[in-house]
């Protein structure tokens, strides 16, 4: 949410006038459930527009729904893509307990994304969306949450019915989250000082920026303010005043909150020496950790469950492959586990005998279900997407096996629409997290029911655990030293992808001479990996590009200093042997696979030393630049784009197709066909066909 990115959001709805005003005036319609959907093939728009809730599983650090103070009603903030006029709908629903769904706040382009400090850089961009967490007024009449207004991020309310909203803050600065006191009279907002960061740099401009640790060159020509910001709290009175938080308020927005009486537990997490969140209970000064190792590895934010239980997520199961509800008493030395499943739960939070999560299946996106804890019974409370299941979908088969390293690993298998055993298709690798539902892999740029719609199977591949199992008190940078030594861990992930391939292709589905690879951000560097040391592969896209030598540049001062401590070689090191397996420059001559990059504008640079490589042994590569995104794209247009291109790609260098876009693509055809008559023969892959 910092300033620049604001702003180029309202930039962005200012470029299409017409478009945002029909999407403001249409915004009711584009967030309804729409029920209607009848049986037919899915096309790339389906999973673009899905109504959508919260960020990627693994992101999902706040809650994306909340329950009302009398656990009666839900209230969960939504956005749907509108790729027509590139822009977003965002609203708030209410869901009743008998399943009724009332909109009660929509708009257009209200979308936050996630900032990250890295390495001294503050409001570095990641992509992700953030999550809008809808908070309830202890009286349970009105909901609260973020909303952009007039270009700030202010604190926006409105009734359960949707009448009376408006704005609860009118600040100068864009608000990072907020609390309701306990009484109900006010809220306590947290902001970040971005302003002083900015005056400075503006005084700085003026004489020259210093190029130092503060500079991402790949990102930006202009140095990040550094991080982490200055935090302050406010407490908003609902009637208008203004006053400093107290040291109690702020301590709302800690990992447990204050507590609010000295007979009730609060839950939370604690990491532990070696930054494994496990499950704690406090009461006042007193503070009690869970001592099981089944406390450990807890995924997003424990709850508690009547006066002295706590209820939390955690991964267990073949390669963490499958998510568990456990119930903590607190006091008692083990937990005990009231559910367990193959499907991903996001959220889970106590309703009586009951959890209601977040859930995503493989083949149904993201919805919200109730879990009776004693049966193991579930209902759908809200589901924003029941159209989907009409649409024609390849079926899914998780896969488990291990790797070269014993590593062990799952996937799973999305057979093509129309699949006949006893036929092979082509593959196609989507990575590198296959938890929940198959929608595009890691960043949503492969999409995988598309490619299944065009006779293709797809493995969606999870990224196994590190091999390198550290004990003691170990740093991030000496696992990660260790990980890169003679690319262990990187040899570990090409594996767990060629073990999976190898076994799709023994089971008499895929066609060994046609299989593809994709991936974005960890899955480039696989993409990068295979190319270079696996001949399994025909054809590979990835979304960003490439470890090189320039990445000593490219990186700037800070990030090059902690790759130098990690263990990777100075520019000025002659290390042959260590860019050997890894860099496309050093080995272009050996690369068969034709290459797709579609990088976002402040990271493609990092692709241009490959693709030059490339390009100069006649290699098939092609690279697409997207502006004004991050490492995630977050345009729907762009994403749209991106799926299209993909598709095109694969059938032209995999299964000799022309590209469905060609008419309107004609340079592009015309670009990729002169790369087939100019490689070499033995590089050739299916092209031809397609000329």
């Amino acid at each position: 949410m910092i300033r620049p990115m604001l702003c180029w959001v309202a930039l962005w709805l200012l470029t299409f006038p017409a478009c945002a005003a029909a999407a403001a005036a249409n915004c009711d319609r584009v967030l309804a459930v729409d029920r209607s959907v009848a049986a037919r093939t899915l096309r790339a728009e389906d999973l673009a527009g899905l109504l959508d809730m919260g960020s990627l599983p693994d992101l999902t650090e706040d809650p994306l729904f909340t329950l009302s103070p009398d656990g009666s009603q839900i209230a969960v903030g939504v956005r749907r893509a509108v790729p027509d006029s590139n822009t977003y709908c965002s609203g708030i629903y209410i869901i009743s307990k008998d399943g009724r769904a009332n909109l009660v706040d929509s708009g257009p382009g209200a979308i936050f994304w996630k900032f990250d400090n890295l390495l001294g850089k503050a409001d570095f961009p990641t992509g992700f969306p953030l999550v809008i967490t809808p908070r309830w007024a202890p009286d349970g009449t009105t909901v609260a949450f973020l909303k952009l207004v007039g270009n700030k991020v202010q604190v926006w309310r409105t009734a359960v019915d949707g009448s009376g909203g408006g704005a609860l803050t009118h600040g100068d600065q864009d608000i990072e989250d907020f609390r309701f006191t306990a009484d109900g009279s006010a809220i306590v907002v947290k902001t970040l000082d971005r302003e002083s960061s900015s005056l400075a740099l503006g005084r700085e401009a003026l004489i020259g920026y210093h190029f130092d640790g503060r500079f991402s060159p790949v990102a930006r020509n202009e140095p990040f303010a550094p991080g982490p910001l200055p935090v302050s709290y406010s407490v908003v009175i609902l009637t208008g005043q203004v006053r400093s938080a107290t040291s109690a308020e702020a301590e709302l927005f800690s990992g447990l909150g204050a507590a609010p009486s000295v007979d009730r537990w609060q839950a939370g997490t604690r990491e532990d020496s070696l930054g494994v969140g496990r499950v704690v209970a406090r009461r006042e000064d007193k503070e009690i950790v869970c001592p099981s190792p089944l406390c450990g590895g807890v995924i997003g934010k424990p709850e508690l469950a009547g006066m002295n239980h706590v209820l939390y997520l955690r991964r267990g199961g073949w390669a963490d492959s499958q998510t568990a509800l456990y119930d903590w008493e607190v006091g008692t030395a083990t937990p005990r586990k009231l559910y367990e499943t193959d499907a991903a739960l996001i959220d889970c939070i106590p309703a009586g005998e009951s959890a209601i999560c977040a859930r995503e299946t493989s083949l149904q996106p993201r919805h919200l279900v109730r879990i009776d804890l004693s049966t193991g019974r579930t209902d759908t409370v809200f589901d924003p997407n029941p159209g989907f299941a009409h649409l024609d979908l390849g079926a899914v088969r998780r896969l488990r096996w291990s790797n070269d390293q014993r590593v062990p690993c799952f996937g799973d298998l999305v057979f093509p629409v129309g699949y006949r055993k006893g036929k092979r298709y082509p593959l196609i690798v989507v990575q590198y997290t296959s938890r929940g539902f198959l929608r595009g892999g890691t960043g949503d740029e492969f999409p995988i029911q598309l490619f299944a719609n065009q006779g293709y199977a797809v493995l969606s591949v999870q990224r196994p655990r590190s091999p390198i199992v550290a004990a003691g008190d170990v740093s991030q940078a000496m696992r990660d030293r260790a990980n890169l030594e003679n690319f262990r861990e990187r040899r570990s992930i090409l594996s767990a992808v060629e073990t999976g391939v190898k076994q799709v292709i023994a089971d008499g589905i895929a066609d060994p001479e046609r299989v593809g690879i994709t991936g974005l951000s960890d899955g480039s560097t696989t993409v990068q990996f295979a190319m270079i040391n696996s001949d399994l592969f025909s054809a590979a896209s990835a979304s960003g590009c490439c470890w090189e030598p320039s990445q000593a540049w490219i990186l700037g001062p800070a990030g090059q200093s902690y790759y130098r401590e990690i263990g990777w070689p100075d520019l000025t090191a002659d290390r042959q042997d260590f860019w050997s397996p890894v860099s496309l420059a050093r080995n272009a001559s050996r690369v068969r696979a034709p290459l797709l990059i579609q990088a976002p504008d402040d990271e493609y640079l990092g692709a241009l030393e490959s693709l030059t490589g490339l390009r100069e042994k006649g290699r098939a590569v092609d690279l697409y630049v997207f502006p004004h995104e991050h490492h995630v794209k977050l345009q729907p247009a762009h994403r749209l784009a991106v799926y299209q291109r993909n598709l095109d790609w694969f059938n032209f260098w995999v299964r000799g197709l022309k590209p469905e876009s060609a008419p309107d693509h004609v340079e592009e055809f015309n670009r990729w066909s002169a790369m087939c008559r100019t490689m070499e023969a033995s590089y050739q892959t299916f092209c031809h066909e397609a000329l």
